[in-house]
């Protein structure tokens, strides 16, 4: 049955005063939700389905995201520069040579990061907020990331709010953490650095 003929039904209901029924009219009521009601559930299952499909293929895209390049070299390019905090509070000094010494296009991104690391420092990202109208200087910035590092040559990024900002109302948050193995080197530089 057609929505519009259940709505003929349910205002036949109304008019009827619903006690005056007929065993028919009551029967076409009945008929009537039932449909409705085998109706909406499809159409929540087909929703259900699209749903599903667009997290996947949102998922999808977000493992192709280099998140490393992304924040040390795209958007410290793009006029909003990444500032680098250490564990202890202080700022690294020299970002160009800090960029430098990570080689971030090096790093080689992983699945998942194995279960026996230890934690061997933390850097917070910041970045100052967009220049609103009629500012000349944000006075407001951002941790945009946390960057954990790994005695055994891992890296963790976790991109927080100031970069996502409601973006995790659709897309599951651990889409926002990507793990990287970083040579050697690096990882010594970096394991000093947060020391």
């Amino acid at each position: 049955m057609k929505i519009w003929k259940m709505a003929g039904v349910l205002s036949l209901c109304m008019l009827a005063g619903c006690g005056n029924l007929s065993a028919e009219e009551e029967q076409q009521l009945k008929d009537g939700l039932k449909d409705a009601s085998q109706q909406l559930g499809s159409a929540m299952e087909e929703a259900g389905a699209a749903w599903e499909k667009a997290q996947a293929e949102i998922e999808e895209e977000m493992a192709k995201i280099n998140w490393a390049e992304k924040i040390f070299l795209e958007e410290n390019n793009h006029g909003k520069p990444i500032r680098v905090i250490k564990s202890d509070g202080m700022a690294v000094e020299d970002m160009d040579a800090f960029l430098k010494d990570i080689q971030v296009s090096d790093w080689t991104k992983v699945d998942a990061l194995p279960e026996d690391v230890t934690e061997s420092g933390t850097f917070a990202l910041r970045q100052n907020a967009t220049i609103e109208l009629g500012e000349t200087v944000s006075n407001t910035d951002y941790k945009i990331a946390q960057m954990t590092v790994y005695e055994e040559g891992y890296v963790t990024l976790e991109i927080l709010d100031g970069m996502t900002k409601y973006l995790d109302i659709l897309i599951p948050k651990e889409n926002f953490v990507a793990v990287y193995q970083v040579p050697e080197d690096v990882a010594a530089y970096l394991q000093a650095c947060a020391a």
